[in-house]
């Protein structure tokens, strides 16, 4: 028990790099599909 602080620490960062790679590639697909909808407003 002593040392599952270290464990649960050193496991945060790559477990944070993930999340946020996920996360980013999420707002690109969610970007793309707007600015898709937006061009093809705009050449309407």
């Amino acid at each position: 028990m002593k040392y599952l602080h270290e464990i649960l620490w050193y496991l945060s960062l790559p477990l944070t790099i993930v999340i946020s790679y996920y996360a980013v590639l999420f707002g690109l697909k969610k970007f793309n599909k707007l600015n898709e909808a937006d061009e093809q407003n705009n050449n309407e």
